[in-house]
């Protein structure tokens, strides 16, 4: 269920159609690993959602590549044809044409479906209602001592350690020194607090001496840190007295104070054991002096000037270890340039430093995330190569975007940390700029702005002048490339255009790798347009197989986080037209798949869920279920796949039985979107397919595709 895995920059699983692009913030160090265990796999595997891939090898059988194969798949045949425009069928999801035997074909396509938001999930292409919202993005690492949010700004998923009574201890089945996983005030690191009627500590006594009353829990005992620095401070035992406006009701929180003598600016800087609120008031605890709330890893509020008096800090999380950082400093001036009427004239070139604190959303910029900006202007009286980049001091997320309007009609919007473009022999006249800053922290930054004589773009670098792309092998690089689109598996890194020529109607196998970073590749039939795109896939290396294909130019978008060298493959094949099963409800009435393998269409809402034995994914998989057999006769490179299905698939492949046959291997969204994909080298041998669905509710028009090679 939700989205295939994947890995970012810093090597971090997660679960994204599109990868999350960046590391997240910097984090101070947590002051305790935690263990995991065995025994609670019976326990709490009910109910834990899914979020990447659950390929789980069951046996040894060789290398479990996971690759991502998810083109177009025909859903239905019509009448007879003789042009692509007689085959209409209404639904603005599905590529409409009229195949070789001059009969009408609709295939679905989800990527126009795509809604561009992470957390909500896939959204699939019905044949006969169109798109579909998908099941909401969960996140699954395969371990049931981890639990995980979906962060939709940093599209990824974020795994704790499991802590069910939020306490800040781990479970006790999860090795941990939670005693008690159903009460937030017990646990092995808990002080044994006063007069609560509790073993708070674990020690078999209640209320025994020495108990404590949890330090700084409340206004009457606010901890004075009007000196500033940093403070080593514990949540566990208090109790949520407070609510703050970024954070969820019910966090254990901290109370601090400061007295300013004269007017300053202000940091503070919380970082828990888990995402961190701290919020600044002029009364403790009332919500409706709040100046200020902030979240994150660490959380923190920055204000650029405080007039003197006496403050209070609200620092909340769900208990234990807290670091938190106060700094005062001189007041920082208001920047001038936070509206579109008064930019700042950057025409000269040069270096400027700017801080998004206390600063509004004044512009909306497409790669921008809704936080504080910064405008700028400038004029060029003749073409001019412009280059421009922003880093900020915490490594933080910006958008930088070059527009004619401010802020409509972009040349350019890209977004990293550090962030840097060049618009090559950019036309005279006068140009807006922006930067922005993440939508959940502050943060200083610097501007770099130069203007250097024009260059045209290398080719490949727009839709004007792609690289052409022949069968076989071809290399490109990055290096040199800007990001000039966007493609809906991937954010705003450098991309490549390729266009490659078909005679006739073809199935295309393309391939994309650079060794080391991820990459993203958009097919797609008009360059500039992305309804047209077929797929969009990404992986390590990026692969997909788009079928039947028209005759025509094609365009395959290429990007990647870094500047990178990397190879694209392309394989042309006649069109592949399905095999429609029905009747293999069973694993005796399992379909044969031929020894060369197959492509096989059929439905498994009719099916019944017979395999009984749970399988070791996709939430145990109990969901209606079809079978396929496959004999080898010599050892084999077995390739699987469910790409094209309309539903969230899961994927399961057993030796000798379906039914009481060892269990090799299974994978939930191991291919695009929520589609599955399976790889394995097998021994001579019957072995069996189940095609299944995620949980007990997923079924649907399937397609599968069965690939037989050397090893």
């Amino acid at each position: 269920m939700g989205g295939d895995a994947r890995h970012s920059p810093t090597g971090v699983t997660y679960s994204t159609f599109e990868p999350a692009r960046l590391p997240p913030p910097t984090r101070l160090p947590l002051r305790h690993s935690f263990g995991t265990s065995a025994l609670l796999l019976s326990l709490l595997v009910t109910g834990l959602p899914a979020c990447g891939d659950d390929d789980v090898p069951m046996r040894d059988g060789g290398p479990a590549d996971v690759g991502l194969d998810a083109p177009p798949s025909p859903v239905d045949a019509g009448p007879p044809c003789e042009a692509d425009e007689d085959c209409d069928d209404g639904i603005d999801c599905t590529r409409d044409f009229c195949n070789a035997t001059g009969t009408c074909q609709n295939q679905v396509d989800p990527a126009r479906c795509d809604d561009g938001i992470f957390c909500n999930g896939v959204e699939m292409c019905d044949p006969t209602r169109g798109c579909v919202a998908g099941l909401r993005q969960a996140c699954n690492d395969g371990d049931v001592c981890t639990l995980a949010r979906c962060d939709e700004e940093a599209k990824m998923c974020r795994f704790t350690p499991r802590d069910q009574d939020q306490d800040g201890e781990v479970d006790f089945l999860c090795d941990g020194t939670d005693c008690d996983d159903r009460d937030p005030d017990v646990g092995g690191l808990m002080p044994e607090i006063c007069g609560d009627g509790k073993d708070n500590n674990c020690n078999g006594l209640i209320d025994e001496q020495p108990c404590v009353a949890p330090a700084h829990d409340t206004c009457d005992d606010a901890l004075d840190v009007s000196a500033g620095g940093g403070f080593e401070l514990s949540s566990r035992g208090a109790v949520g007295n407070y609510t703050l406006s970024c954070g969820p009701a019910g966090r254990r929180d901290l109370v601090l104070t400061f007295t300013l003598e004269e007017a300053s600016s202000v940091l503070v800087r919380a970082e828990g054991t888990s995402l961190t609120y701290v919020a600044l008031q002029r009364t403790c605890g009332d919500r409706t002096t709040e100046l200020r709330c902030g979240s994150g890893f660490p959380g923190q509020v920055r204000m650029r000037r405080l007039e003197p008096g006496t403050y209070f800090v609200l620092v909340a999380d769900i208990g234990g270890d807290v670091f938190v950082e106060v700094d005062f400093g001189e007041p920082i001036p208001a920047p001038p340039n936070d509206t579109c009427a008064s930019p700042l004239d950057v025409s000269a070139g040069g270096t400027f430093p700017g801080s998004l604190v206390e600063v509004s959303n004044a512009v909306t910029a497409t790669c921008g995330s809704g936080g504080p900006d910064l405008l700028y202007t400038f004029t060029i009286d003749e073409p001019r190569d412009v280059v421009a980049s922003a880093l900020s001091e915490t490594g933080d997320n910006l958008g930088l975007g070059v527009a004619t309007s401010c802020f409509a009609d972009e040349v350019r919007c890209v977004r990293g940390a550090p962030v840097a473009t060049r618009i090559h022999s950019l036309a005279p006249g006068t140009y807006f700029l922006v930067v922005e800053g993440s939508a959940s922290r502050e943060t200083d930054f610097t501007l770099d702005v130069r203007f250097e004589d024009p260059t045209p773009p290398p080719q490949g670098d727009t839709c004007d002048d792609p690289l052409p792309l022949a069968p076989g092998m071809t290399t490109g690089t990055l290096v040199d490339k800007q990001d000039d689109y966007a493609i809906s598996c991937a954010f705003y890194f450098r991309d490549a255009v390729h266009r490659f020529t078909l005679d006739e109607r073809s199935d295309v196998s393309l391939t994309a790798g650079a060794g080391g970073p991820f990459m993203y590749m958009s097919i797609r039939s008009t360059c500039e347009a992305p309804d047209s795109q077929y797929r969009c896939v990404s992986g390590n290396p990026a692969r997909t197989r788009v079928r039947n294909l028209p005759a025509g130019d094609h365009y395959v978008i290429v990007e990647s986080f870094l500047g990178t060298s990397y190879e694209l493959s392309l394989e042309i094949s006649p069109p592949t037209e399905p095999v429609d099963v029905t009747g293999n409800n069973t694993c005796a009435g399992a379909h044969v798949v031929p020894a060369t393998g197959g492509l096989f269409r059929g439905s498994t809402l009719t099916a019944l869920p017979t395999y009984m034995t749970r399988p070791a994914c996709g939430s145990g998989a109990a969901s209606n279920d079809v079978a396929f057999r496959l004999d080898l006769t010599a050892r084999s490179r077995v390739v699987a796949s469910t790409a094209g299905s309309t539903f969230d698939t899961v994927l399961h492949l057993h030796a000798g039985s379906c039914e009481s046959g060892m269990e090799i291997a299974c994978d939930d969204d191991g291919g695009e979107g929520q589609t599955s994909y399976l790889e394995r080298v097998l021994d001579p041998g019957t072995y069996f397919f189940v095609v299944d669905g995620w949980g007990a509710t997923n079924a649907g028009e399937y397609l599968f595709e069965v690939n037989v090679g050397a090893p």
